[in-house]
């Protein structure tokens, strides 16, 4: 009998293992994607959990993402056939307020809501990088074909919550406007501004802010006042303003597809960014000079791409952050 030596045999042995390993782990994505074809979402995320996260792997980070997506009523193609062609870059975030998906948004933290973000930081956080998220990092960890592929997921995905965030927290009607009160929540801001500069902002430009035209400290969303936690409220807050971020990084850093059912979005990145630009003109003079603990709200926010990093900025800048901007684009 044919004796191998030792060495040999062990490394035969790990070859096979590490053969058997990639094999598994496209097993358990094929058979993820078949479970995810007929919406069995918790039967897909299951599967995926039978090997270990695969952090480096683009196809696995999408499909875990999608089983997440999944779980919150999710199906990509039902909204980029029927949502994103009411995309208004004019009106942007009123028009993502107005989706069928968004006006279901009834209750802060729901079941639905957290599933999406789960995906939305599933596909963003796995970039190897050592700060925020961003285009660049995937482009360099996965190669611009794989991550084009991941940052386009994400960008529908980040449409869907930003209009189920927006319509929630402000009060949208069935149309998607501010303070249309379609679910009788009440308010007329998005947030009870207290911070003097967002104040002053709100009593200045109250007639272009649609319904939010006083700054009393009472007229934001129930959800984002007491007796909710100050921590909750930070994070609902930095919710927005991470989906907002994320979404201009990638319109700035992808090709988009060249499809009738975009509808307006090709034209959002340049709408936007003059809002901003405006917004960052505003904060270099009077609308400055309040508590120092918000000043520079935009400069500081504009960029930010990781939840945690908002989190540790001050909530004055952060209710300032939307009183300036957030307010300002959502009619």
């Amino acid at each position: 009998m044919l004796k191998l030596p030792f060495i040999l045999v062990i490394s035969l042995v790990l070859i096979s293992c590490a053969k058997t390993d990639e094999e598994e782990v496209r097993s358990v994505i094929a058979e993820a994607k078949y479970h995810l074809s007929s919406m069995d979402c918790s039967d897909a995320i299951d599967v995926l959990d039978e090997v270990s996260f695969q952090e480096d792997n683009a196809d696995y980070i999408s499909v875990y993402a999608s089983a997440q997506a999944c779980s919150a009523g999710y199906k990509e193609l039902d909204f980029f056939q029927d949502e994103l062609t009411d995309l208004d870059s004019s009106n942007f975030i009123g028009s993502l307020a107005a989706f069928s998906s968004s006006l279901d948004e009834t209750t802060a933290d729901s079941t639905a809501y957290v599933a999406m973000d789960n995906a939305i930081k599933t596909l963003l956080g796995y970039d190897n990088s050592s700060g925020t998220p961003s285009t660049s990092n995937r482009n360099s960890k996965f190669g611009t074909n794989e991550s084009g592929d991941m940052s386009l997921q994400a960008l529908y995905m980040l449409f869907y919550q930003m209009g189920k965030h927006f319509a929630l927290y402000g009060n949208a009607g069935s149309d998607g406007a501010k303070g249309g009160d379609a679910n009788s929540f009440g308010n007329d801001c998005i947030y009870s501004y207290t911070t003097q500069d967002a104040v002053d902002w709100i009593t200045a430009n109250g007639a272009s802010l649609g319904t939010c035209n006083t700054a009393n400290g009472t007229n934001g969303s129930d959800f984002l006042e007491n007796p909710e936690t100050s921590a909750d409220i930070k994070t609902r807050l930095c919710n927005g303003i991470i989906y907002y971020n994320n979404m201009m990084d990638i319109l700035g850093n992808v090709t988009l597809p060249a499809s009738d059912s975009l509808g307006d979005v090709s034209n959002i990145q340049t709408a936007l960014n003059t809002l901003m630009t405006a917004a960052e003109l505003a904060e270099t003079g009077a609308i400055n000079d309040g508590d120092a603990n918000g000043q520079d709200a935009i400069a500081n926010l504009k960029d930010i791409t990781r939840q945690s990093d908002c989190e540790d900025e001050n909530i004055e800048r952060i209710e300032k952050f939307y009183a300036i901007f957030f307010e300002t684009i959502y009619q």
